[in-house]
C-alpha cells in the first residue's frame, strides 16, 4: 500500500509539472501570436491552456497532501481544493464564452463598403449577370422585441434611391418577404428628389418569422435580420447597400441603429448588411425559367447576445441550493454510519428528502422550457439533468450501504468516498458539458 501510494504521489508530481510546462508554453504563444490573452475571440488556445494548468493544480495538490487511513483530513483537504480550482475553471469558462462573440451565425457575406460589394460581384459574376440596375438601400432599425422562440417584432425605416438611369417602368417599393403580415404594404413615410435622384422611405413594423438557435442559451447570440427584395422581380434589380447613408458600416459601430435603441435584455454585437446567394427550385410561375445560379439577396443583420446574469441568477440559485441540501444528506449518512450516536436517518427519510429535490430540480427545468420554448437542449438544461443523475447517485449509495457496501479507496471506507468526491464531480461534471458544448 506504501508502495502503491508513493508511486501515485511521484506520478502526480510528474503529470504536474509537465501540465505546468505545457501551459507556460502554449500560454506563451497565444499572447505572442494575439498581443495578449484576447478572450474576446474565444479561442480554444485559452481553454487549453487554462485546462493544464487545472491538471496541475489537481496533481500536485494530491502529491502534496498526505492521505491515507491514518490522515483522514487529508482527503478532506483535497476536495477543498480541487473544489476550489475546478470552480474557478468553471467561471474563467464562462467569462470567455460571455467576452465572445465567435457564435454568432450571420446569414451571407458582410457588404461593409463599394469595394467589398464589387469584389463580391466579380467573384460570382454568373449570379449578378442577370441584374441591369442597381438601388441603394438602406435601414435604420428602431426596436425589436422577441415574442416567442420564432417570432420577433420589429419597427423602423427603409429607403430606397432611385437615380435617372432607372426607368420610370420600373415599380418603386419595397418588399419585406419574412413578415406576416403587410410585407407588401409598408408605409411610405417621404418622397424627395434631389439632383435628379428621387429618394422614397417606407415605415414599417410588424412580427417576423425567423429560425434562432438557443442551444446555448442563456449564452446564446442571436442574428435578427431584415430581408429586402424589390418590388418587381421581373425587372432586373438588385438591391445593394446605401453606402453614402452611413457614417461609418463597420459592423461595431452599429450602423442603421437607433441611439436611443432599448434592447430588453439583450446585448449588441455588430450591425452590417450582407449578400447572399440563394437557390430557389421555382421561378414563381414568372416564365423565367433556371439559370443554374443562385440569386443574390440584401440583408441587413443585427447581431446581439442574451445578457446571461439573470437567467444564470434565476435559476443556479435554486440548482444550487438544491445541489448544498443534497450534500448535507450525503454528510449525514456518513455521520451517522462512522459514528456511534444515531440522528434516526433512516433510508426512507433519504429517499423521501431526494425525491422533494429531485422535483424541485423537475419543476426548475419545466420552468427553463417554458422561458425559451426551444425544441433544442439547451446549455443550461444540462445542469438540472446532472443534478438529477446526482440526486440519484445518493440514493444509490444510501441503499448499498445498507447492504454493508464499502469500497477500499485510498484507505476509505465507501461512507466518506461520496462526501469527499461529491463537490468536485459534480463541478467537474458540469465544466466537461461546458466545455463540450462551446469549445470541443
Amino acid at each position: 500500500m506504501i508502495v502503491s501510494t508513493q508511486a501515485a504521489r511521484r506520478g502526480a508530481i510528474a503529470l504536474g509539472v509537465v501540465s505546468a510546462g505545457l501551459a507556460a508554453i502554449l500560454g506563451a504563444r497565444h499572447v505572442l501570436a494575439r498581443g495578449g490573452w484576447d478572450l474576446e475571440s474565444g479561442s480554444n488556445d485559452a481553454i487549453t491552456a487554462m485546462l493544464l494548468v487545472l491538471a496541475a493544480v489537481l496533481a500536485l495538490s494530491f502529491a502534496a497532501v498526505r492521505h491515507g487511513v491514518r490522515h483522514p483530513n487529508g482527503a478532506r483537504l483535497i476536495s477543498i481544493v480541487w473544489t476550489v480550482a475546478i470552480f474557478v475553471a468553471l467561471v474563467f469558462t464562462w467569462r470567455v464564452i460571455a467576452a465572445s462573440d465567435r457564435w454568432v451565425a450571420g446569414i451571407g457575406t458582410s457588404i461593409a463598403s463599394a469595394q467589398e460589394l464589387e469584389a463580391f460581384i466579380a467573384a460570382n459574376p454568373e449570379s449578378f449577370a442577370p441584374y441591369d440596375y442597381r438601388i441603394p438601400t438602406g435601414v435604420y432599425l428602431q426596436s425589436f422585441e422577441f415574442l416567442s422562440s420564432n417570432n420577433v417584432e420589429m419597427s423602423g425605416f427603409v429607403w430606397q434611391k432611385y437615380g435617372p438611369e432607372i426607368p420610370d417602368s420600373v415599380q418603386r417599393g419595397i418588399v419585406l418577404p419574412e413578415q406576416l403580415e403587410g410585407a407588401y404594404e409598408p408605409t411610405e413615410a417621404w418622397r424627395v428628389e434631389r439632383d435628379g435622384v428621387e429618394e422614397i422611405g417606407w415605415y414599417f413594423s410588424g412580427t417576423f418569422r425567423q429560425n434562432f438557435d438557443y442551444s446555448l442559451y442563456p449564452f446564446d447570440r442571436q442574428d435578427i435580420w431584415l430581408r429586402l427584395w424589390a418590388a418587381e422581380p421581373v425587372a432586373g434589380v438588385l438591391l445593394v447597400p446605401d453606402f453614402a447613408a452611413y457614417r461609418d458600416l463597420t459592423p461595431e459601430t452599429l450602423p442603421g441603429l437607433d441611439t436611443g435603441f432599448v434592447y430588453g435584455g439583450w446585448i449588441p454585437l455588430r450591425a452590417h448588411f450582407s449578400v447572399d446567394l440563394l437557390d430557389y427550385n421555382t421561378d414563381f410561375g414568372l416564365g423565367d425559367g433556371f439559370s443554374g445560379a443562385p440569386e443574390p439577396e440584401l440583408f441587413y443583420n443585427l447581431a446581439v447576445a442574451r445578457d446571461a446574469f439573470d437567467p444564470l441568477v434565476e435559476h443556479l440559485v435554486l440548482e444550487a441550493a438544491i445541489a448544498i441540501l443534497l450534500f448535507f444528506l450525503l454528510v449525514l449518512m456518513a455521520y451517522e454510519s462512522e459514528t456511534q450516536q444515531r440522528l434516526g436517518l433512516t433510508v426512507f427519510d433519504l429517499i423521501v428528502a431526494s425525491g422533494g429535490l429531485l422535483f424541485a430540480v423537475i419543476l426548475d427545468h419545466n420552468a427553463m422550457r417554458n422561458a425559451i420554448e426551444s425544441q433544442q437542449l439547451t446549455y443550461l438544461e444540462y445542469f438540472p439533468l446532472v443534478l438529477s443523475i446526482f440526486i440519484v447517485l445518493v440514493v444509490l449509495s444510501a441503499v448499498l450501504r445498507v447492504q454493508h457496501w464499502r469500497v477500499p479507496l485510498l484507505g476509505y471506507t465507501g461512507d466518506l468516498v461520496p462526501v469527499v468526491a461529491y463537490w468536485p464531480a459534480l463541478l467537474g461534471t458540469l465544466l466537461v458539458v461546458t466545455l463540450l458544448v462551446f469549445f470541443y
